[in-house]
C-alpha cells in the first residue's frame, strides 16, 4: 500500500479511532485532506467497500499501486 488518506476531522471528531488507525497502520504513509475534498476524491475510486461504519470521518481511502512484472 503506497498511503492511506483520511479526512484532517478524524483527528478531533473521532481521536481513539485516529490512535488505534495510527498504529494499526504506522507503516504507511497518511495524508489529510479536508472532508469536502475526501469525499471528491472518493469518486475517482477505482473499488469502493462500504462497511456501515458509524464513527464520523472513519471513512478511509487505501492507494495501492501496481508493480508489473513484465516490461
Amino acid at each position: 500500500m503506497e498511503k492511506v488518506i483520511l479526512a484532517e476531522e478524524i483527528r478531533t471528531e473521532s481521536p481513539l479511532l485516529f490512535e488505534k488507525l495510527s498504529d494499526l497502520l504506522k507503516e504507511i504513509p497518511m495524508e489529510f485532506l479536508p472532508h469536502r475534498e475526501f469525499k471528491k476524491k472518493v469518486s475517482e475510486a477505482k473499488f469502493v467497500v462500504r462497511t456501515g461504519e458509524v464513527i464520523p470521518y472513519a471513512n478511509m481511502i487505501l492507494v495501492s499501486g501496481v508493480k508489473t512484472l513484465f516490461r
